[in-house]
């Protein structure tokens, strides 16, 4: 009876580490809110903050990832957003706190579902210059919020 209980401790140990492993790069960001937004020169932009638990509208706590596109806007369901090098269609930066982020090198943003003005499903790859990438899924919602361009 020993044996056997030791037999299955270690298989349940094992059991975690191989779930641990096979997916060590997935993201716990995957809520969020999505709003109009402005372009670096001044046209439409969407920005979409992913946290770790439900947001609110303009009340975000806590770490979040920042993206923004402003490239093939409107968005469409089936779009893949890439950035980095080379490219002019977005950004994304991982943020501590407001003001405190760190840009992706480079990254992709794949809409599985977009509701124009409602909300958004979807997943991302972001990589880091220190040779970090983090991916995962999200669903977020569209928060009304006026934006003036320009």
């Amino acid at each position: 009876m020993c044996a056997r209980r030791q037999v299955a401790i270690v298989a349940v140990f094992a059991l975690a580490a191989i779930a641990a492993i096979a997916s060590p790069d997935e993201s716990s960001f995957s809520y969020g809110t999505m709003q109009s937004s402005c372009a670096p020169w001044d046209g439409p932009a969407i920005a979409i903050t992913l946290t770790m638990e439900p947001a609110q509208c303009k009340r975000i706590a806590g770490p979040y990832i920042s993206l923004a596109i402003w490239r093939g806007l409107p968005i469409h369901p089936g779009q893949v957003v890439k950035f980095g090098p080379g490219t002019d269609s977005g950004w994304a930066a991982r943020c501590a706190k407001e003001g405190d982020c760190n840009p992706a090198q480079s990254g992709t943003i794949v809409f599985d579902q977009y509701q124009e003005r409602s909300s958004a499903a979807g997943h991302y790859e972001l990589q880091f210059k220190s040779g970090e990438t983090m991916k995962g899924s999200f669903a977020v919602k569209w928060c009304e919020e006026r934006v003036i361009c320009g």
